[in-house]
């Protein structure tokens, strides 16, 4: 017999549903490990991404904490608990001066200053070019400090630092002179203006005496903070910022600007216009003035300002007949009444106006700024105006004074009543108040600060009988419908009674009702540390 050497199929395949059973179980937990590490990715990166955004929000809560307590109008502004911890006024903060807030947890030490502790200050060295402890420093806590804001856990920032801004610290050559200065504060000003005279409002190098800041200018300051999560995590972010003010700087105890349609002053022995500054005294004895000395104003006294007490434009009057001084000067009756920078009575005088009062385009620039940052904005919302009285004021949605009865005059407020205003009875007012229509009054109608009667056809301001109120600070009355347009129209200026009731420049209140509404925030950027 001839062996078997036939080949079976069967037998060269046996193993092989084995080989590819191993291999697609391979498959298959080589898909299951890399789905496991993608979650753990993927968890890895959402914890990042929220311990990335939790300190984000933590530093840009300490950045906006500084920003409102700059703010005089706030309850827990700095001044409130430690006086002078932010220089007033025009003073600026000086370069070497540090402000710290600092918001230690309950039990930890929060010591920017101290060199090596765990939430030590280096960034202040690499922007002005010195350690922190060359600087004179100052610290505040925090509102959230060691858990102050009884059950509620407050943002998990460590300190913010208010500084002047200078070119060395930002790192830019504000001025092109090819220096970085390191010990000139910055400004800012909306209103600087290009070498070919265009406006670009835009830091600024205060120029040397005699020039000094312009009256547009504010100064900036740099704001940062420092953010610290329990995981470690840590970022440091910064505001430039900057005062947001209106640089009312009126000319005269009353301004009437364009030609005049009619100007009625009362026929009283007690009712002046002064526009010699009044801001504690008050007007000679003799000249048989009604005069109240004003509500103080913390840290201002009487200057040697003077203005005239009736400013007009050049030109002639709405009926063309004579000059607008001429016009307002045969309207007076009791000329010695009317005292002011020209050394004559009555003080009339065609003072130049200020770059946004110049014309209506200008002031409505202006008036903007002013109802977008108004406590009260009456008539706002529609568009339609109306007519409002003083109540209408002491009651509205966002109000400083709440029903506040006598001491309204010591408290300012932007007010903008786009329409008509009567504040006729004893009410007192303070800051500016905007009306866009007619302002009535009468004689035991009061107000602290700025008025601004401005509007688009015939404007005017009436009082309605005798009393002994008093409007301290200066007033602007301008209709802006002129012809052509982009010109001031004819005003009116109305007075029915007499009284003691009058009219004095006070630059102490003109000053107190321009506090800065808010701080602009120029720049924001997060620094790597």
């Amino acid at each position: 017999m001839k062996p078997n050497n036939s080949f079976s199929p069967k037998r060269q395949e046996a193993g092989v549903a084995l080989l590819i059973a191993i291999f697609a179980l391979l498959l298959v937990s080589g898909v299951a490990l890399a789905l496991v590490a993608n979650s753990g990715t993927e968890s890895s990166l959402a914890g990042n991404y929220r311990s990335s955004t939790s300190v984000y929000d933590a530093g840009t809560a300490g950045l906006e904490e500084a920003r409102g307590r700059l703010l005089p109008s706030s309850a827990n502004y700095f001044n409130n608990t430690i006086a002078g911890f932010m220089p007033t006024g025009a003073t600026p903060l000086a370069v070497g001066q540090v402000r710290y807030i600092l918001n230690p947890l309950t039990g930890e030490v929060v010591a920017p200053t101290t060199s090596g502790s765990t939430y030590a200050d280096t960034e202040y060295q690499q922007e002005y070019g010195v350690p922190v402890t060359s600087a004179t420093v100052q610290t505040i806590n925090s509102v959230w400090a060691n858990g102050a804001v009884a059950g509620m856990p407050g943002p998990l920032y460590k300190w913010v630092r208010i500084t002047p801004a200078t070119e060395q610290s930002l790192n830019i050559d504000v001025n092109g002179d090819g220096v970085k200065d390191p010990v000139t504060p910055l400004y800012y000003d909306p209103a600087h203006l290009d070498t070919n005279g265009n406006p670009k409002p835009s830091l600024i190098v205060v120029p040397t005496a005699p020039l000094g800041v312009p009256s547009t200018a504010s100064q900036a300051l740099e704001v940062t903070a420092l953010a610290v999560l329990p995981n470690g995590s840590r970022k440091i972010e910064q505001y430039v910022v900057t005062q947001v003010t209106f640089n009312l700087n009126l000319p005269s105890a009353l301004t009437l600007p364009g030609p005049l349609g009619s100007f009625n002053p009362p026929n009283s022995k007690g009712y002046c216009m002064d526009g010699n500054d009044t801001s504690q005294t008050g007007p000679p004895a003799s000249s048989g003035c009604s005069f109240t000395p004003p509500p103080a104003v913390p840290g201002c006294s009487t200057t040697s300002a003077s203005v005239p007490a009736i400013g007009v434009s050049p030109g002639n009057d709405n009926a063309g007949s004579q000059t607008n001084t001429t016009y307002v000067d045969t309207q007076i009756p009791r000329p010695t009444n009317y005292i002011g920078s020209t050394g004559t009575t009555p003080s009339v005088s065609t003072p130049p106006l200020p770059p946004n009062l110049s014309s209506p385009t200008q002031l409505q620039q202006e008036l903007a700024t002013i109802q977008q940052n108004a406590n009260v904005c009456l008539g706002c919302s529609t568009g339609a105006g109306g007519t409002y009285t003083f109540s209408n004021i002491d009651t509205a949605s966002g109000t400083l004074w709440g029903s506040c009865g006598t001491s309204c005059g010591t408290t300012p407020q932007i007010t903008y009543v786009n329409g008509n205003l009567d504040i006729s009875g004893s009410t007192t007012g303070s800051g500016i108040l905007v009306v866009t229509g007619n302002l009535t009054y009468n004689g035991n109608s009061s107000w602290n600060g700025i008025i601004l009667v401005v509007g688009n056809g015939l404007t005017t301001y009436v009082q309605n009988g005798g009393g002994n109120g008093q409007f301290n600070g200066a007033i602007f009355v301008a209709n802006t419908a002129g012809t052509p347009p982009g010109t001031y129209g004819p005003a009116d200026f109305t007075i029915n009674g007499g009284g003691g009731n009058g009219v004095y420049y006070n630059s102490c209140w003109i000053q107190n009702s321009q506090k800065p509404v808010t701080y602009q925030v120029l720049s924001f950027h997060e620094i790597s540390n």
